[in-house]
């Protein structure tokens, strides 16, 4: 019998060590690119977050002292806010584990060197823990932001507040209301939150509408019209009302006459003004606080006005409304700079009183917006194309009358609401 020899194999020695430690060393660097990956991006979230509330807190100082700075930061106070609200966060910007840059006006994107912007650049130098096997530098996480505070114009001609009424805008007479430039918005979920009859008729860019409207008897509205859609809050809700214990009070009693002319200076007038008959008046710059009493003006003089506010502080009844109803010639204006830019006429917010303004063609010349936002405000034309308000800014809206009304929105002749969000 031939008896076969089985050769064994000479056991390769170290490369199954070699294989296991290659092997090892690529496990470690999935398990290090997943905790590194997943640090990487919590980070990255913080400091977003981070960077949004620093450019915020920076913004909220532009606003606040926005008349004054025009949107600038000489002082250095909004970018003390938004470091201040990093290192709060955790980010001090120290210069080793973290860096923050604060830039007014911001140095990059869309909104390079616009006053009222802040721009806010985070950098988080993140200490590596498994993936220092590959490297000891630290991982850099960055985060931008951009925030507006400025006081921005309210994009809409008329805005009707009332929720709920039925014929919260109402437009009756023969004339024709024209809004130039911008929509016509009723927040009224009323199935007629908006009519058009007699005769009225309504033309605007667009017309948005939370409810739905109604025509009859040859009214009419002309524009695209969105029915069923979300209503306005109100732009000016964050307006500071004027304080009368910072203004020299004029008047103690009210002030009233039916001939003449009466040169004013802004300040509180206790009782109101009465204008009538061929009496005309001439108000110089400024704010007038009617403290009860109400502003009326009517009869055949003239009124005139330039920069003027009026805000009415009245009580219950229809004497302490603001009335405007000359027959002579009206020209006004809102300010032209500061909190109370463009706003023309103010009746306190909770107010109740009607307020009534009537233009005559030719003779009338109205500027800057009409802010009732507890009341119904009335305007009517008679004779020809009356430029009466800039905006209308309402609990409802009533327009009448036989002549036309032309409403001419300007960014810059109207009211200027609170904008303070981020942008980038």
């Amino acid at each position: 019998m031939i008896l076969s020899h089985t050769r064994r194999r000479a056991p390769r020695r170290g490369k199954v060590v070699a294989l296991v430690a290659f092997s090892l060393i690529g496990l470690l660097g999935v398990v290090a690119i997943s905790f590194e990956g997943g640090g990487i991006v919590s980070e990255r979230r913080h400091a977003q977050a981070v960077a949004d509330a620093a450019a915020l807190a920076a913004a909220a100082d532009l606003y606040t002292f926005y008349w004054t700075n025009n949107g600038a930061d000489p002082s250095g106070t909004a970018s003390t806010s938004a470091l201040q609200v990093a290192s709060d966060n955790g980010y001090t910007n120290d210069g080793t584990h973290s860096k923050v840059t604060v830039n007014i006006p911001p140095k990059s994107g869309p909104y390079t060197n616009k006053p009222g912007y802040a721009e806010v650049l985070v950098e988080y130098y993140l200490s590596r823990s498994f993936s220092s096997i590959f490297s000891t530098a630290a991982v850099t996480v960055k985060a931008r932001a951009v925030a507006i505070g400025s006081p921005v114009a309210a994009d809409v001609g008329i805005l009707v507040l009332d929720p709920t009424g039925r014929a919260s805008f109402n437009a009756q007479g023969g004339g024709v209301t024209t809004v130039n430039g911008t929509p016509i918005i009723v927040n009224s979920t009323n199935d007629a939150a908006a009519v058009a009859g007699g005769g009225g008729s309504v033309t605007a860019d667009k017309f948005v509408i939370a409810g739905n409207y109604s025509t009859s008897g040859n009214g009419s509205f002309t524009g695209p019209m969105f029915t069923g859609k979300p209503g306005m809050p109100d732009p000016l809700a964050d307006l500071p009302v004027p304080d009368p214990n910072s203004m020299t009070v004029q008047q103690n009693n009210k002030l009233q006459f039916t001939s003449g002319t009466q040169n004013l200076q802004p300040g509180v007038y206790r009782g109101g003004i009465n204008v009538s008959g061929t009496g005309s008046l001439s108000l110089a710059p400024g704010i007038y606080y009617m403290d009860r009493g109400g502003f009326s003006f009517s009869g055949q003089g003239s009124l005139n006005g330039s920069g003027v506010m009026i805000y009415t502080n009245p009580g219950n009844g229809n004497s302490d409304a603001i009335s405007v109803t000359g027959q002579g010639s009206m020209v006004l204006s809102g300010p032209t700079s500061g909190t109370y830019k463009g706003l023309t006429f103010w009746q306190r917010r909770d107010a109740t009183v009607t307020g009534n303004v009537a233009g005559t063609g030719g003779q009338t010349s109205i500027t800057g917006t009409f802010y009732f936002p507890g009341a119904l405000l009335k305007i009517s034309g008679n004779g020809g194309v009356s430029n009466i308000g800039s905006q209308y800014i309402s609990n409802d809206l009533s327009l009448g009358g036989t002549g036309d009304i032309n409403i001419s929105w300007h960014p810059e002749t109207v009211a200027q609401k609170r904008s303070l969000f981020l942008v980038e």
